[in-house]
């Protein structure tokens, strides 16, 4: 099981140069964010030595997120940042990057068996 932190930000939440910002958005945990949960996770997540394909997510492994996830959320519950957790099954994506806390992944390609694409046979007809 793979869990993701988003964090929600309501309308007018932030401002920015002295003006609340007119839209809702939710967004991972290395964006902005406020500093009791930012604390909770820098310095101890590392992620990829290498590009991404732009469709990836981050995601808790079950360790990540005894160890990282859990602390996040209960900053954000002490500050009173509102927050989601997603869960999906480690089958139902593809992996792009994995390391012992975090993995990147995508959904599955369509038409694909287990992260790979079925190719049919092709035979050609004279």
């Amino acid at each position: 099981m793979f869990r993701r932190i988003e964090l929600i930000f309501e309308q007018g939440e932030i401002v920015w140069d002295d003006k609340p910002l007119k839209h809702s958005w939710k967004q991972g945990i290395c964006g902005v964010t406020r500093e009791e949960v930012a604390d909770a996770w820098f310095d101890r997540l590392a992620g990829p030595n290498r590009t991404l394909p732009n469709n990836s997510r981050f995601y808790f492994t079950e360790q990540g997120w005894k160890e990282v996830g859990r602390p996040i959320v209960n900053a954000c519950q002490a500050c009173g940042q509102k927050y989601r957790v997603i869960k999906i099954k480690e089958r139902s994506v593809d992996v792009e990057w994995k390391h012992e806390l975090e993995v990147a992944a995508q959904p599955k390609r369509s038409g694909s068996r287990d992260g790979r694409l079925r190719r049919a046979s092709q035979k050609i007809w004279m």
